[in-house]
């Protein structure tokens, strides 16, 4: 994983965030936000700024990278 992609998954899980479920073929992960009390997707590995805030704000989080 690069920088961007373990700071974005750290965040997410020090704001409570957590992952449910993963499909390997497809890369694509299934986090629950607290923030929101809904599941939000992501395709990995996460390479931008643009997309890691893009995530935060799918989370109900603000931006930060």
């Amino acid at each position: 994983m690069g920088q961007i992609d373990t700071a974005l998954r750290e965040r997410l899980i020090r704001a409570g965030c957590y992952r449910i479920d993963a499909d390997e073929r497809e890369n694509t992960e299934i986090w629950f936000s607290p923030h929101l009390n809904q599941r939000f997707t992501f395709s990995g590995p996460i390479t931008t700024g643009f997309d890691a805030n893009a995530i935060l704000r799918a989370a109900g989080m603000e931006d930060a990278f």
